[in-house]
């Protein structure tokens, strides 16, 4: 009868403890206590670490970075950024408005439009901020702010 001790059953072994051991990740809170296991979400400020939650706030920013580069979630706008992005949201839904009322022609309203896009654009192409922020806020006037992890 053969032994479960085999090659085969050591190398099935190795590669499931491997597996399971890429699929978690370890975070060193601010007291130096590592918190392990697999990182699902980043929301309403915590971090859900095999289910359970854990304050954001109990973690130094490098780890908070981490956090979000393993989800691949974007960091938020800075204030002033931010404050631009929402100007130009409010000019951009008054003047679909003004295109539903019909105070507008649809050929205004796209050219309108097409100039608020390209100011988001430069804005966001000068803006100091990190490439995955960058990328995911260039095409979103529109979004709303609470989508973005704070």
């Amino acid at each position: 009868m053969p032994s479960i001790f085999t090659r085969k059953a050591l190398q099935a072994c190795i590669v499931c403890a491997w597996s399971s051991l890429a699929a978690a990740s370890a975070f060193t809170n601010h007291a130096g206590h590592v918190v392990s296991g697999r990182l699902t979400a980043l929301t309403n400020g915590t971090a859900l670490i095999n289910g359970r939650a854990y304050p954001l706030s109990i973690f130094p920013a490098s780890e908070q970075a981490r956090m979000r580069e393993l989800l691949r979630v974007p960091l938020a706008l800075p204030p002033a950024l931010e404050s631009r992005r929402l100007a130009l949201r409010e000019r951009l839904l008054r003047n679909e408005a003004l295109l539903k009322a019909g105070a507008k022609t649809p050929e205004a309203a796209a050219a309108q439009r097409a100039r608020l896009a390209t100011a988001w654009r430069r804005t966001m192409e000068s803006a100091d901020v990190d490439e995955t922020t960058r990328a995911y806020w260039l095409d979103r006037l529109e979004r709303v702010p609470s989508a973005c992890v704070r």
